[in-house]
């Protein structure tokens, strides 16, 4: 891929934060913070344990929002295709008006994660289940998520280039006081990457596009950093 490409996927991107803050009725600045780390379990590699810790800053970045701790065990069926078994805590710190209002949310996710390279680019399909139980709504909502990832490793650097991704939320069914079905959100991350060792660093530009708020919208303009640990 060579620059000319390389600009016509950044401009794709921008194409698509445009038109998603423009129908936004609220917008925030945040701070997001992701550290995962994958541990083998067995000398084979085909076991491995997952955990993520990631909390945001929201409200202009001035508080925490929200918080994910989020394990796994997984499954390596090749080297292309991995699967997921885990269980999320995701706590909210503040409501619709941005009050302090905590309201605890449990998960129960199954994923497939895919990679392929293709036309000099690394490729992911990540598809995850979730099973959400959010504190003082009418049961159990189902969620589905497709994310799409691809990398470039610029030529000339061993450990070095851009990814970027979107990811489509789609809530199954509504409950009471809660997610209602149909369209959740859409998030979509542009930055650079850079490979030491068995850590992997990102840092870019965040949006997210999220009917979050009952019928209300809300476009998330956030920093993301983060650092993902293999073992």
């Amino acid at each position: 891929m060579n620059s000319r490409h390389l600009w016509s996927v950044a401009l794709c991107i921008c194409s698509l934060i445009v038109p998603t803050s423009a129908f936004a009725q609220k917008t925030d600045f945040q701070s997001w913070t992701q550290v995962t780390a994958t541990v083998s379990l067995d000398p084979a590699k085909e076991w491995f344990a997952y955990a993520e810790a990631q909390p945001r800053i929201g409200d202009d970045v001035s508080r925490l929002e929200r918080l994910l701790l989020r394990p796994a065990l997984g499954y390596n069926v090749n080297e292309q295709v991995s699967l997921f078994l885990g269980y999320a805590w995701t706590p909210t710190f503040m409501n619709a008006s941005y009050q302090e209002d905590f309201r605890n949310e449990s998960r129960i996710w199954q994923q497939i994660l895919i990679k392929h390279k293709m036309i000099g680019l690394d490729w992911q399909h990540r598809i995850r289940q979730e099973q959400r139980i959010i504190q003082d709504t009418g049961g159990t909502s189902n969620r589905t998520r497709y994310t799409l990832r691809g990398s470039y490793p610029l030529p000339g650097f061993d450990n070095f280039g851009l990814t970027g991704y979107n990811e489509l939320f789609v809530t199954e069914n509504g409950v009471s006081g809660g997610p209602q079905g149909g369209f959740d959100r859409y998030r979509f991350f542009f930055g650079p990457y850079l490979n030491s060792g068995p850590v992997r660093y990102e840092a870019g530009y965040l949006g997210e596009y999220a009917r979050q708020f009952g019928n209300d919208s809300r476009m998330i303009d956030a920093i993301l950093v983060s650092a993902n640990i293999s073992l």
